[in-house]
Formats: structure tokens, C-alpha cells, sequence
């Protein structure tokens, strides 16, 4: 079950004291807005419809670019992974959507 917390802390509450041993309970701040991918996706399918690639491959771009990879080792070997930016937090990817606008401002001609 998931909860936003927002007036129900009570109901929250509840569940928690009645969940079987075993159980865990997170808590931590939403993910990206809807809005905030929307404007997302459309700055890259522009830049891609302007410019050439995909808009995924810009989006891989940016990515490589602006977000910190994690090392993860893997049958002995040390690999680099992306984060996913679906599983940014709102400001983290606010903050994201700053860093790319500001370089597609600095970089691309209309």
C-alpha cells in the first residue's frame, strides 16, 4: 500500500501498528511531476525534430552529461549505471530540467 501524506497521518498510523512483523515502511519525497516530464519530453522531441537524433538519445545525452553514475560491480567487473529519472525525486529533477534548459539555451540555435 502507498500513502500520500497529507491529511490521513491517522489512517497511516493505524496501518502501521497493524502490519504484520516483516513489513517495511518507506518514507520519502514524491517522484517527478507528470508536468515536469511532459515539459521534458517536449523540449526533446523539439531539439530532436530541430536538430537531429531521437529524442532519446537526447535524453541519454543529457543524462550522461548531468546525473552522477553509480560504479556497480558485476562478475568482477566495475560498471557504470545511469540513474533512472523516473525515480528522481521532484527537486532532483527540477534541478535536472535546469542544468538541460540552461544548455539548450547556451548551445542551440532556433
Amino acid at each position: 500500500m502507498k500513502f500520500i501524506l497529507d491529511g490521513n497521518r491517522q489512517t497511516v498510523l493505524q496501518m502501521v501498528a497493524q502490519a504484520p512483523d516483516g513489513h517495511i515502511v518507506e518514507i520519502k519525497p514524491r517522484n517527478r511531476t507528470i508536468d515536469q516530464n511532459r515539459k521534458y519530453w517536449a523540449e526533446l522531441g523539439w531539439l530532436a525534430e530541430k536538430h537531429g537524433h531521437t529524442a532519446e538519445v537526447w535524453h541519454q545525452y543529457f543524462k550522461q552529461r548531468f546525473c552522477k553514475e553509480e560504479a556497480k560491480e558485476v562478475m568482477g567487473e566495475v560498471v557504470w549505471i545511469p540513474p533512472s529519472t523516473s525515480k528522481m525525486t521532484r527537486q532532483e529533477f527540477t534541478d535536472y530540467l535546469e542544468q538541460v534548459f540552461h544548455w539548450i539555451a547556451e548551445n542551440v540555435s532556433e
